[in-house]
Order: structure tokens, then sequence, then C-alpha cells
């Protein structure tokens, strides 16, 4: 009796795994060619709740904003002006984007992150600086004076390369800092020919569906800033922020690779665990508080922001571009948690 009831028990179990098996998967959504719109209850969130994103959204005073679950738009809201094909100054949420440029070049073999600066710019002064490498000015711990009316410089490059001195020991002090991040561009430039946006555009926009109508970028003395720069549609971002939350795929195609989309959203350095290669994370449960910790998200000033959240399959945006009320107290960790309450099923 016990044999039988044990192999019956077995078989059930062999039953059980063969369905599980061959069960279908549900379909990934891609927004190709357009994005898909979808109800919210259908994506398994609260309608009541996500309208209380777009409330938050109205009332911060926000141009746009968008949240996606499970490939899909489920709200969307332009205020005042802005429509669709709007464009936004992102502010430091370009240094996101910049990161990835930079980690493109390092996987095709041009560089990798302990380059030093001084390999591909000899003449950089002062003569400490040579040693600066690609991993310290991607997790903002260079060492290099923060000058803070850097973006305000006529000629903010070469004050970065030649005239900024080194206040800190490379790689000891963590400091977010423009003066230092902006070396990443000509050694970019030096290292491949190209601008950090002519890297992107060549090696993501163009194939994740980020046409040209949809984004353009600010320049300093023929560089592309890697700091700022980006102006860019709320739909265009979230096609980034897609390719990210789907490990760097996009549709049959590793656009970015896997191993740099994990390493670039995690911890850097030990001085501050919540600051990857220029993106911000929730590792320590602290800096987006109410969300699960697996959350990243790239930071502009005024609140021009995008998180994403693995574990949920959410991308949340708010876009203002320049607010016109610059000293305006928000808190986005409440349009955070609004939208990740907002999911009511995974």
């Amino acid at each position: 009796m016990f044999r039988l009831i044990r192999w019956s028990v077995i078989a059930q179990l062999i039953t059980t795994a063969l369905n599980v098996a061959t069960a279908p998967v549900a379909a990934e959504e891609w927004p190709v060619p357009q994005w898909q719109t979808a109800q919210p209850a259908d994506e398994g969130m609260s309608a009541h709740k996500l309208a209380e994103v777009g409330k938050w959204l109205e009332n911060s005073g926000a141009k746009a904003g968008l949240v996606v679950r499970h490939g899909k738009i489920v709200g969307e809201w332009y205020f005042g002006d802005a429509t669709p094909s709007s464009k936004y100054l992102v502010y430091s949420t370009s240094k996101s984007f910049a990161s990835t440029a930079a980690g493109l070049v390092i996987a095709d073999g041009k560089l990798s992150l302990d380059t030093k600066v001084g390999d591909l710019i000899p003449d950089v002064k002062p003569e400490g600086k040579r040693y600066v490498t690609v991993r310290q000015i991607i997790s903002m711990s260079t060492g290099v004076n923060n000058n803070k009316q850097f973006p305000t410089l006529e000629k903010q490059f070469s004050h970065s390369l030649y005239e900024a001195p080194l206040t800190h020991e490379l790689g000891k002090h963590w400091d977010y800092n423009n003066t230092g991040l902006a070396l990443l561009a000509p050694v970019l430039k030096k290292a491949t020919g190209k601008q950090v946006d002519e890297i992107l555009d060549e090696k993501v926009f163009r194939k994740i569906g980020i046409g040209e109508s949809d984004w353009s970028w600010d320049k300093n003395e023929d560089y592309s800033l890697p700091y700022s720069g980006l102006h860019i549609t709320a739909r265009g971002l979230a096609k980034f922020g897609l390719l990210f939350l789907r490990g760097g795929r996009w549709q049959g195609e590793q656009v970015v690779p896997a191993a740099w989309v994990k390493e670039a959203t995690a911890p850097s350095q030990e001085m501050n665990p919540e600051y990857g290669y220029l993106w911000w994370n929730n590792t320590t449960g602290k800096k987006f508080r109410g969300c699960p910790t697996d959350a990243y998200a790239a930071l502009g000033r005024f609140q021009n922001n995008m998180l994403i959240v693995p574990s949920l399959d959410l991308i949340v945006i708010r876009q203002i571009g320049e607010d016109p009320e610059p000293n305006r107290k928000l808190n986005s960790n409440e349009l955070y948690k609004l939208a990740c309450d907002a999911v009511e099923k995974k």
C-alpha cells in the first residue's frame, strides 16, 4: 500500500511538472512600432490608485508623466501645452544614458573600467589626473575638484581636462561631481572617434525606435555633455527604461550587455552604496522608501526622473524640463510609492 501511495504521489508530481513546463508563457510586449496602451486592471494595477499618480503629477507642476507595466502604457498624462511629441531637457537623467554609452564602448573592447584618462589624453593636467580611471569617472570618485559653477563655464571641457585641480585621493571620496564626470566625453571620443550621443544613436536609439524627432543633445566645445543635455519625449525615455527593465534586450537582440545593466545599476563603491555607474539604486531600502529594494532610477534636476522596478515590471516617469518654480519642494518618493502601491498583482 505504501509503495502504491508513494508512486501515485510521484506520478502526480511528474504530471504537475509537465503541465508547468508545457503551460503557455505570456509573450513579452514591445512598443513596436508604437506603444500599446492598456487598462490598469488588465495589467494588474488599481485604476483608482493610478489616478492618484496622475493627480500627484499635476499638482507637482509636471509637464508629462508615464507609467508602464508589462511593456504597455497604463497611465499617461500631459499638462499645459505638452503633447506626446514634446521633448524636455532631463538634466542629470542624461548621466544614465552616458553610462550606457561607456558600457557599450567597453563591451566593444575599446575601453575598460580600468582605462586611465592619461592612456588616451596624456597632456591632461594636473599630472595626477592621468591616473583617473573610467570606473572612477562613472562612479563619481575621481577626486577632481567639484566646481559648483561648472555648468555655467564657457569652456567646460577645457576646465575639466586642464584646469580643475585634484582635491581628493583618487577613488577615495564620493562626490556628485559634474566637473569630474565631464572627463568621460573626451575619453569616449578618443577611444571611438564618436560623441556620447552618436554612440547611443547608433547602438541604442535606432535599434529601439527612438527616432531623430524624439531627442536632441546639448554640446559645449564640440563635446556632447555627459552630465546633462539630453532632451527627449516621455515615450522615448520609457523605451530606454524598458530596454533596461528587460536586461538590455530588445525583442530578439541583446542591445546592451545584460552584465552591464546589472553592474551599472548596482552599488559601484562603498562610500555611497546607493550610487552605481551614473544610476541611483534602492539596495539600502532608503533611497526610494516604500518601493522594492531592486528599484533603480535615473534622476535629473527639477525631478526629471525615471524609476525602474524590475520585481514589479514597472516604469514611472516624470518630466517638467526647466521648472518655472525652481525652488518647488517635492518629494518624488511620494510619486514612486503611489505607483508601486498601485500594483495589485505581480
